[in-house]
């Protein structure tokens, strides 16, 4: 493997792909899990991370000509995603849900369940976001599938070494700071999102 080669496709790819970025939304959205669900939900977010690159870079602008769909779509759509789960935030984070089960005896008992934001927003479109697609698309273009592809899984091994390094801080931050996190991480969230959706709007504009 080409050294030089790899590493001008490693280092832009980490660069677009960013996981220091994701990290104060990632412990704001587990500021009620422990250190092992943290870590769960890291490996779950880089592993669907790395499938939908993996999936760009062997099918790439194929598949979106065969859907019919444009990269600017891709742009917008992530921007809709994002948005959403900025919008949670503002209102009050995310929270445990509940799930009701009924027992023989005609009792019901509820347990909490955690949303599970390792795919959406963490894994996509934070990590796996309509920047580092059109990246890894471009790259497949320039580059050999092999060394792309070891490039995305470095990256995503960085990006789970990072958040694993950080999986232990969501307890020392008080539940009143919390609060205030989440919502200013929401704001910047819908911000992130509104940014994406005006990109996919211009590209749709250019393309016409």
């Amino acid at each position: 493997m080409d050294f030089v080669a790899f590493t001008l496709v490693f280092i832009p790819l980490l660069v677009v792909v960013n996981p220091p970025a994701s990290l104060a939304l990632f412990l704001t959205l587990g500021k009620d899990l422990d250190r092992g669900e943290l870590r769960t939900i890291a490996r779950r977010a880089c592993t669907f991370a790395a499938v939908v690159l993996m999936v760009f870079l062997i099918s790439g602008e194929d598949l979106l000509h065969h859907l019919g769909i444009e990269l600017y779509s891709l742009r917008v759509a992530g921007g809709l995603m994002l948005g959403i789960a900025g919008m949670n935030m503002l209102k009050e984070g995310q929270k445990l849900s509940k799930k009701q089960f009924s027992l023989d005896s005609g009792d019901e008992i509820s347990t909490d369940e955690m949303i599970d934001f390792g795919l959406v927003p963490i894994g996509m479109p934070m990590l796996a976001g309509p920047g580092s697609i059109s990246l890894i698309i471009l790259l497949g273009t320039t580059n050999s599938a092999p060394l792309v592809a070891w490039a995305i899984l470095l990256v995503m091994l960085v990006s789970m070494l990072i958040f694993y390094a950080v999986s232990s801080m969501q307890h020392a931050i008080g539940e009143n700071s919390t609060r205030v996190i989440t919502r200013v991480m929401g704001l910047l969230t819908v911000t992130i999102a509104v940014q994406y959706f005006f990109d996919g709007l211009e590209g749709w504009y250019l393309a016409l």
